[in-house]
């Protein structure tokens, strides 16, 4: 029996925030098979000739997009095709493809297959979800160049002249973009997550979309009606006229808070008894640094460098060090910059050969501990990060640390690197400050001691917690128990604060509980100097966090902190702010806009 396709709710990942609804085009997005074939040894130079060809269309293809679009593109998408388009230039890639068929005597299309499918397979066992969406990158590189060889065409979007929303198995930035200049409303896909490429693109341009539904372009049919619900990341098809007053009402809330944050997207962030706390940014790529601005993030709080090493073969340079880390430097300015050294092992490296595999890679060779191995590859990072703070703030961060001879050691490198730029007369900030990231309970144990040799503590609370209680929070069979409220977590916060306040030095938090306004009365009771969050969360933290008195949330959690379950302490926590703190929780103005129904949103939308 098939599914029954009235009121059908998919669930996937909100990408791009917004409420639309319209009838779905459906566009066959299915990776298409790719044959192998034997060549004799004769073609051979004839195959590799056809993929010279197609990486030479393929690039000339992007490069006339780019051009088409120069004056109107976002940043982000200019900058992620030229990322494609580099990518397809790079030499290390295709010569691997090229030595298949010659050493295989096989088709290109075939050895373009395998050669991508290696690669993915290495970014399929990355831990960190940023940097597994890298993958969805030489992916669409490798399927743009196999068009290419078989000649196939794509829709072009920008020539769709009714307001429908795309149903895909995926699509690729460049035809993201092209969304901006149709009547397209926005759109669904089968894979993806809200860091890869398609949803970046999607949020900048403002455009509702939902990713990872699995089935949704199976299940989906030509003309269907669906609501796209890009706040939850839902997808209803065919829904009856009572689920679309509903919707009809969301999009009306959605749009009125949208209207009421706008006051709350500028510094300074403080409580109502005047108690400042800095709301700073996670950032992960440079192209999403104007959200800095749009929210009022107070500098960034936790700058991811990993995917810096991905994509390629050689590993970065120096100088391509210090090109990232000074456009952030001005980017942010006048606020800080906190530069976290790589947290990757050293496996995850394309052209490093292959280390013994790890049955728990999370607390094998990773982050500070693979560093201090390779000095040589920590050092070129270390310099280009000094060097970067010529050009303003930078601060640098050193991840998992779960012993003080670690500090040390990193320090050391730190200053060894100092001292070579200083002979070679190159400019940095000799008063760089230097933190540390707390997620590991050996360093919260020994905190009091780590202090000493730091200028902050930063904690990432998302593998604390995992340490703490010893649960994989993506295992679904025991992600129940990754509790922020827990007993031991809150302790472990708290122990962390004190000893970094001991020794007069800031602490700040930049895992998810950072950003989660439910736990804000408790962060502040704690004592936290900075919190550091999704840039999008600063304005809501900022409303709730004006509506608070140390006074009151610091009686609070001593109060919850004798408290014995993770239970408990929501209750109590729930039952307070419900009794003291509704206004400040209160997300929606007395008068809601109008809309125009659900058909217009985002950017291509209009509010009466």
């Amino acid at each position: 029996m098939g599914l029954e396709r009235k009121n059908l709710v998919l669930k996937g990942i909100p990408a791009s925030e917004g409420i639309v609804a319209g009838n779905a085009m459906v566009i066959s997005g299915v990776r298409p098979s790719v044959p192998k074939r034997i060549v004799s040894e004769d073609k051979v130079p004839e195959e590799i000739e056809r993929l010279r060809k197609a990486l030479k269309e393929a690039v000339t293809e992007l490069e006339e997009v780019k051009e088409e679009f120069r004056d109107s593109m976002a940043r982000e998408v200019f900058s992620i095709i030229d990322a494609h388009s580099l990518l397809i230039q790079d030499q290390s890639l295709w010569k691997e493809v090229e030595r298949k068929i010659r050493e295989g005597q096989i088709n290109a299309e075939w050895a373009i297959r395998k050669t991508i499918d290696e690669w993915l397979k290495v970014f399929a066992e990355l831990q960190d979800q940023y940097l597994r969406d890298r993958a969805q990158d030489i992916e669409t590189v490798g399927e743009r160049v196999l068009g290419k060889m078989g000649g196939n065409q794509d829709k072009d979007l920008r020539k769709i002249t009714d307001p429908v929303i795309i149903v895909a198995h995926d699509l690729r930035p460049d035809q993201t973009a092209q969304m901006f200049f149709s009547k397209v409303l926005g759109f669904a896909t089968d894979i993806g997550s809200s860091t890869s490429h398609t949803a970046i693109v999607a949020r900048s341009l403002e455009i509702p979309a939902v990713v990872g539904l699995e089935q949704v372009s199976r299940v989906v049919e030509e003309g269907d009606l669906i609501i796209l619900d890009g706040i939850e990341g839902k997808v209803i098809i065919n829904p009856d006229d009572e689920l679309c007053q509903k919707y009809i009402a969301k999009k009306a809330d959605w749009e009125a808070t949208n209207l009421l944050l706008q006051e709350y997207a500028s510094p300074p962030s403080m409580t109502q008894d005047a108690h400042q706390i800095q709301l700073s940014a996670n950032l992960e790529i440079l192209d999403e640094i104007h959200f800095l601005k749009k929210y009022g993030a107070e500098g960034v709080g936790l700058y991811r460098t990993e995917y810096l090493y991905l994509d390629r073969q050689e590993l970065p340079n120096e100088k391509e060090h210090l090109e990232n880390y000074r456009k952030l430097a001005k980017g942010v300015s006048p606020y800080p910059a906190t530069i976290r050294t790589f947290d990757l092992g050293g496996d995850k490296f394309v052209s490093e050969p292959k280390v013994a595999e790890e049955m728990n890679p999370a607390l094998g060779l990773r982050a500070i501990r693979f560093c201090l191995q390779r000095p040589d590859i920590f050092k070129a990072q270390i310099r280009g990060i000094l060097r970067a703070s010529a050009f303003g703030k930078i601060r640098i961060m050193f991840p998992l640390i779960s012993s003080l001879e670690e500090v040390i050691a990193a320090k050391k490198i730190l200053k060894e690197a100092m001292d070579e730029l200083d002979k070679e007369g190159k400019k940095f900030d000799p008063k760089i400050k230097v933190g540390i990231m707390i997620e590991v309970p050996s360093a919260v144990m020994t905190a009091e001691r780590l202090a000493e040799h730091v200028d902050f503590f930063s904690i990432g609370t998302n593998d604390l917690i995992q340490y703490v209680l010893a649960i994989d929070r993506v295992n679904e069979y025991v992600n129940y128990l990754y509790q922020p409220l827990h007993p031991a977590v809150l302790q472990m916060i708290q122990r962390t604060v004190q000893a970094g306040h001991q020794a007069g030095i800031e602490v700040a938090m930049c895992g998810e509980m950072a950003g989660d306004v439910f736990l804000l009365p408790v962060l502040v009771g704690l004592g936290l100097d900075q919190l550091s969050m999704p840039a999008r969360l600063i304005p809501k933290v900022r409303k709730v966090l004006k509506g608070l008195k140390v006074s009151e949330v610091k009686p609070l959690t001593e109060e919850l902190l004798k408290l014995s379950t993770s239970e408990q302490i929501k209750t109590v926590l729930q039952e307070r702010i419900e009794k003291d703190w509704a206004e400040a929780y209160k997300m929606t103005p007395p008068k809601k806009p109008e809309t125009d129904g659900l058909f217009l949103c985002g950017k291509n939308s209009q509010t009466k």
